[in-house]
């Protein structure tokens, strides 16, 4: 009789609209994310992009999947900046939790060994932050990248100083033993050649480097005009601080991609003055996105507004890789892994990050790069023309 009166008065509650409604049913998105090891502060960056993106699409009400709202939701493990960890999380995420999607992991060289694991089961990937075409020379139909290739870059930044800089004319080029600084090095090597460049020295070194000053030592005896460092942001902090220890100077510093990122000049200071850098996107590109964000200001805004500081490249192309895959399961009207790939290879999506369009390869190959500079410690867009906000400053010192 208990039960009995317990299922009546539900049903009697049903009827009169009291009983809550059941939880809308959730679409779910795997995602490792390097939130510790030496990788932890492009991981937490990741994350935030990831976050803001899940957080304007439940507001607007979910992911539409061909009618039917499902409410978007993150399965993140740590992988602690292990390549093999970043693995084994993988295959959890798709033999275990079941996703039907995954956002790959930070940088290209974990990127590519995880799209192995994507590509054996049939999982659409959406990467953020692999530019290294040799990421997608192998032929997958399930990685998609929203960076596009590092060549694209260099080509930008050689094409810039050329014809604003013409008295530079040698080139030394350092860069970390790791995929996307060697591959972007090898790019800008490639690059300034083709322009009539010298390149004086070209050298990698090991991750574990602690002490730059032998090689900084050689390089100043080169006498270079332009040096470019490319490494992880804590990399490129070391080897400013020590560049002014040794006393080297030079017309122009590139480094990639840590001044792109606060980090970087709030521990160099004053040392950070004329550096310049690169970037796949800046909160004043102009992009247009009626999707979720309105544009890359108003994108911006929400970030800020949220994290409390203005958003980077990264953070930003963590949110576009969550938003693209989301624009192309509603555009499928499904979230079966055959229909929604078919969308990415095909569709071109305007997003506040600029057009996204997949090449055969998996990549984007829509060419947006951005040469930048520190000045009076603010990150200034030099080229392209229409997004210019100053010119050029020449001269690194050697000192503050």
């Amino acid at each position: 009789m208990t039960r009995l009166k317990i299922v009546l008065a539900a049903a009697s509650l049903a009827m009169m609209g009291t009983v809550p409604a059941l939880a809308q049913e959730t679409l779910r998105f795997g995602a490792p994310l390097a939130l510790t090891g030496p990788l932890a502060d492009a991981g937490a960056k990741a994350k935030q992009g990831y976050d803001i993106c899940v957080s304007a699409v439940n507001a607007k009400g979910g992911v539409d999947v061909g009618g039917k709202k499902r409410k978007l939701e993150l399965v993140e493990y740590d992988y602690q900046s292990e390549t093999n960890r970043a693995v084994q999380i993988v295959q959890r995420l798709i033999n275990v939790d079941k996703v039907p999607f995954l956002l790959a992991p930070y940088g290209s060289g974990d990127t590519k060994a995880t799209a192995v694991v994507a590509e054996r089961y049939g999982v659409p990937m959406v990467a953020a932050s692999a530019a290294t075409k040799s990421v997608f020379d192998q032929n997958f139909q399930n990685l998609f990248g929203i960076l596009f290739p590092n060549s694209m870059i260099t080509e930008g930044e050689v094409a810039y100083y050329k014809k604003n800089a013409p008295d530079v004319k040698r080139v030394a080029v350092l860069a970390l033993n790791s995929l996307f600084p060697k591959a972007i090095a090898g790019d800008l090597v490639e690059s300034a050649k083709s322009h009539g460049y010298e390149v004086v020295f070209n050298t990698i070194y090991s991750p574990d480097t602690t002490d730059f000053s032998n090689v900084l030592t050689q390089i100043k005896a080169l006498k270079p005009d332009w040096i470019y460092a490319t490494g992880y942001t804590q990399d490129l902090i070391l080897i400013r601080r020590q560049m002014a220890d040794v006393g080297v100077d030079v017309k122009i510093l590139t480094m990639t991609a840590g001044p792109a990122y606060p980090e970087f000049a709030d521990n160099v200071k004053a040392l950070a003055e004329n550096v310049t850098t690169n970037s796949w996107w800046h909160q004043n590109a102009g992009y247009k996105d009626d999707f979720l964000f309105g544009s890359s200001l108003k994108y911006n805004e929400a970030f800020r507004e949220r994290f409390k500081r203005d958003a980077t490249y990264l953070e930003a192309a963590a949110t576009v890789s969550c938003e693209t895959l989301v624009m192309a399961i509603e555009a499928a009207k499904s979230i079966s892994a055959d229909a929604v790939r078919q969308v990415l290879h095909e569709k071109k999506f305007e997003t506040f990050y600029g057009p996204v369009q997949f090449g055969k390869a998996g990549q984007n190959d829509v060419n947006a790069a951005l040469v930048m500079q520190i000045q009076k410690g603010k990150l200034v867009v030099l080229a392209p023309e229409n997004l210019k906000q100053g010119t050029l400053a020449i001269g690194v010192p050697p000192a503050p």
